[in-house]
């Protein structure tokens, strides 16, 4: 399953704690590294990347508008240089979150049907690719996944309300289960530029 294989990614970054330190520190330097040269594209993708990690530990529209930070980072990395596969991919996953986010399913379709997009450009680009194929197989499947996402953050919502001391990592928890598979390749990307790019992790 997608989701125990992301797991076992995540994992390598320690417990919720050490990822969100991570990655937090991962969207500092790549922010320093774009303020030295903003023609930087990489540094973008990183920034982009990091954002969308980060937005797993948000709630409610701190979370989207984190998001929506990260597609605006990587939308910048691609007028850099539009053939930056790992910007389309990452992308494709942002607004694969979002669309789960939106109430409202007309809207989140349309986010769906943006993703798609990106993960076909990804394929024009490396047509052998398993990874593309597989990504834009689950974004034809999205909509099915959408309503029990949905009722299930309306679970989470009115468990909240009645347990108002419910530890806060309850809702990672959900991001990890649920919405694993949509976060899969942003994590993968994240991990395979930094060891492509030959990059130390970022200090804490």
């Amino acid at each position: 399953r997608v989701v125990s294989l992301f797991t076992t990614s995540a994992n390598m970054f320690g417990d919720d704690a050490d990822r969100e330190q991570f990655f937090e520190a991962a969207r500092q330097q790549a922010q320093r590294e774009y303020e030295d040269d903003n023609t930087n594209a990489v540094a973008l993708v990183r920034w982009g990347g990091a954002l969308l990690e980060l937005a797993h530990y948000k709630q409610g529209q701190e979370s989207v508008e984190m998001i929506q930070q990260a597609i605006a980072k990587l939308k910048k990395a691609l007028e850099i240089d539009p053939e930056r596969a790992d910007a389309e991919w990452c992308m494709g996953n942002a607004y694969t979150s979002l669309g789960f986010l939106c109430p409202d399913k007309a809207k989140a379709q349309e986010q769906f049907n943006l993703a798609a997009a990106c993960f076909k450009r990804c394929q024009e680009r490396d047509p052998t690719s398993d990874t593309y194929k597989k990504a834009i197989e689950m974004c034809d499947k999205a909509p099915e996944y959408y309503d029990e996402i949905q009722s299930h953050m309306q679970a989470q919502g009115i468990a909240a309300e009645r347990d108002a001391k419910r530890p806060a990592s309850g809702e990672s928890d959900f991001w990890w289960d649920l919405g694993g598979w949509v976060l899969l390749g942003a994590v993968l990307v994240g991990a395979m530029t930094f060891a492509r790019l030959g990059a130390k992790a970022p200090a804490a």
